[in-house]
């Protein structure tokens, strides 16, 4: 040792600057591990608690577990380039208990420590899944149809709606929208909500899609710290005649390409022409474009070209469409009304 060599002034072992390595490590507590971590989880659903609050948990239990315990993980300032290894073994159906190994350094010396560390997952019913348990709603969708029951299909793609609203409130983190229940009757379809604002999101979507009036009907139900507490019902009545009917008006057949609930656009299926007409209740409407069935073109002749029936597979000779060229063995799509059979589209 030179009289230039500073020593350490503890130990009196050679040292950089004040205190050696070894000192300093004495001196300071280079980790803390929490023995003990834990969790709460709903049974139902999985969503975790944090405090006082819910929100989904994307994580799979084991990548989970390991969160929890390198939570519970303190390194001081000065530990350098720290490497930990965890292995869970599941002790019971809430316990998982955490074998953790640290290897670090600190002080430019080797460190390392070994611990064990209890995970307890808690359970508890989250607040959606309280919610959807106690039957919980706050307002009703009622799908009906003017003068006629809503098809088929739009009680499915009603459905449908809801359903997609469903799932991206539930993407953008509102958990608590949700779609309680849907019931059909013969009068059309219901939808039971969770929230008004959720419901009126629905009531927009399916209202902009078909071209329906809405009304809504609250119902003051109480009230919850000082506020009023409603529930809504919303009644949506699909118009008379949709987008995409195919309509007879004086003998001619139209399909409806826009309604504003009194005047009806529509395309004249031997022209082509546009037309213009009123909502009247002496229109009638044949079916849906998509109704159409599928018929094979056995010859064409000028304004007529023959097919087999879709139904008996007999032959017919039915108007051909102005511009229709369809080759015999093409197929043309053809709806009925009564005896006549008539193209829609080829």
């Amino acid at each position: 040792m030179s009289i230039q060599q500073t020593i350490c002034p503890r130990c009196g072992e050679p040292s950089e600057d004040g205190l050696c390595g070894v000192c300093q490590l004495h001196e300071i507590e280079w980790v803390t591990i929490s023995p003990r971590v834990q969790t709460i989880l709903c049974p139902t659903c999985g969503s975790r608690k944090v405090g006082s609050t819910w929100s989904d948990c994307l994580e799979e239990r084991e990548d989970l577990g390991r969160s929890l315990v390198l939570s519970g993980i303190s390194l001081h300032p000065d530990v350098k380039s720290p490497e930990i290894e965890i292995d869970l073994r599941d002790i019971s159906s809430n316990r998982t208990q955490a074998i953790l190994t640290i290897t670090a350094r600190c002080y430019g010396l080797p460190v390392s420590r070994e611990e064990r560390v209890l995970i307890v997952w808690g359970k508890e019913q989250c607040d959606r899944c309280c919610r959807i348990s106690g039957s919980y709603y706050e307002g009703t969708i009622q799908v009906r149809a003017e003068g006629r029951k809503p098809s088929e299909w739009e009680i499915r793609r009603s459905a449908e709606i809801a359903y997609q609203a469903e799932d991206m409130a539930q993407q953008g983190g509102e958990r608590l929208a949700f779609v309680s229940s849907m019931e059909t009757s013969r009068d059309g379809l219901d939808i039971i909500v969770s929230s008004l604002g959720f419901g009126q999101s629905i009531v927009n979507d399916i209202t902009s899609l078909f071209g329906a009036k809405t009304t809504s009907h609250p119902k003051l139900v109480g009230e919850k710290e000082g506020k009023r507490l409603y529930r809504v019902t919303w009644l949506i009545r699909l118009p008379r005649i949709i987008r995409g009917d195919i309509v007879e008006i004086q003998g001619r057949y139209y399909q409806v390409s826009g309604s504003d609930g009194h005047t009806l656009r529509t395309r004249d299926l031997l022209t082509s022409g546009p037309r213009t007409f009123r909502d009247e209740s002496s229109v009638r409407v044949i079916a849906h474009a998509r109704d159409a069935m599928e018929a094979m073109v056995t010859h064409h002749e000028g304004a007529v070209i023959g097919v087999l029936d879709p139904e008996t597979q007999m032959p017919a000779e039915i108007a051909a469409p102005d511009g229709c060229r369809v080759p015999p063995g093409g197929i043309v799509h053809l709806l009925r009304d009564g005896d006549t059979l008539f193209v829609v589209g080829y």
